[in-house]
């Protein structure tokens, strides 16, 4: 008997305990879904997001380095393969007078043309000798003849030792190779009291002026004088890139300005960590009040820089301290030690007329010995 009272009493507390279970289920509120991260101050662009990942090597991370003014700061370590993922290079020389090949700013008159069998034809009008008697199209044939541009332009060759030596009359065009570089920009950009002009700056060879979204450097104006002193020409492709003389490809002209973008989206980030912006607004209207380096802020927006179709295309200096770049997967930023004195390498506002020039080039020697 004692036994089965028990056993009723038992019953009972477990029904009980089952029925306060339930309430209590149907009282408190389920765990909060786990929310994503909190957006970045307004403005502030997202870099890791914006990289296309297939340029990357390995997932964007950040790191301490030191940048050229010698402070310490968070920096993203951006490991990329150097070759766009997202188009096709070239082409760069049409093979014969019958071809179309890529743009070109011409010396002169400073118009943008495709390299075709018109453009060439005003070259030779002005003594240079472009292609032969079958139509054929004077280019450098292999790396071997596009290594010796590089050593008749960066070594002050005459025009008389290049024709005996080297390269004169030609289309400088190399099919570009795959190289794995790291690039270094602060996480945190800071301005300083004053922009530094490009032809002041101080970065890495490796470096150029920054990184393009897709993974591709921008480079600094062409040394257009040095070039075309040897009655060379070489040719951007139709998204503003070819081949430097370290035989990596890099753009000397955003690829939104070749294709007219107007949406003023980030194309891609300066080397001090400061968004760059294609040629016009996020409305399509032209960008106004830039300053002396080609950026400004307004709107609640950052400072940052717009690309352009004029120079300097990309960047005319930088608003503040820089990051560094180099050749493989590195670990180490210090922006004080791969600095290469004044940086630039392309030539002032506008140039110089090449034309026919003879005798030593004249421009900047300065460039990045990596590219042209």
């Amino acid at each position: 008997m004692v036994n089965k009272s028990l056993m009723k009493t038992r019953l009972i507390l477990s029904l009980l305990c089952t029925s306060l279970s339930l309430a209590a289920a149907e009282t408190t509120p389920p765990p909060a879904a786990t929310k994503p991260a909190a957006p970045n101050t307004p403005g502030i662009p997202d870099v890791i997001a914006l990289f296309d990942k297939r340029a990357l090597v390995k997932p964007i991370t950040e790191m301490e380095g030191t940048l050229t003014d010698g402070s310490k700061s968070i920096v993203y370590k951006i490991v990329v393969r150097s070759l766009p993922p997202d188009h096709e290079m070239g082409p760069w020389a049409p093979a014969t007078l019958k071809d179309k090949g890529g743009y070109w700013e011409d010396t002169v008159d400073k118009k943008m043309y495709r390299i075709d069998a018109e453009y060439l034809k005003i070259l030779n009008k002005r003594g240079w000798e472009m292609f032969n008697a079958d139509g054929t199209v004077r280019r450098t044939k292999d790396r071997t003849e596009f290594d010796k541009v590089a050593r008749q332009e960066l070594g002050g060759w005459t025009y008389e030792q290049a024709k005996e030596n080297g390269v004169v009359n030609s289309i400088i065009e190399l099919k570009p190779l795959e190289q794995i570089v790291t690039i270094f920009i602060p996480k945190n950009p800071k301005a300083t009291a004053k922009v530094t002009p490009l032809r002041q700056a101080k970065f890495s060879p490796r470096s150029g002026l920054g990184l393009s979204t897709n993974g591709i450097r921008f480079f600094p104006p062409e040394p257009v004088d040095r070039i075309t002193a040897f009655h060379n020409i070489a040719p951007m492709d139709p998204q503003g890139g070819h081949t430097g003389f370290g035989h990596e490809y890099h753009y000397h002209r955003a690829p939104s300005v070749m294709n007219e973008d107007k949406s003023g989206k980030i194309v891609g980030f300066a080397l001090d960590g400061f968004a760059i912006r294609g040629p016009t607004e996020t409305d399509g209207s032209k960008p106004k009040n830039l300053d002396t380096i080609n950026g400004h802020e307004h709107d609640g927006l950052p400072y940052h820089y717009h690309v352009s179709d004029k120079w300097p295309y990309v960047v005319g200096g930088f608003k503040g301290p820089l990051g560094t770049a180099g050749l493989g997967d590195l670990d180490i930023c210090d922006a004080t030690k791969t600095s290469n004195g004044p940086g630039g390498g392309g030539e002032g506002k506008g140039g110089k007329s090449g034309g026919a020039k003879k005798g030593p080039p004249s421009g900047g020697k300065g460039g990045p010995p990596a590219g042209k």
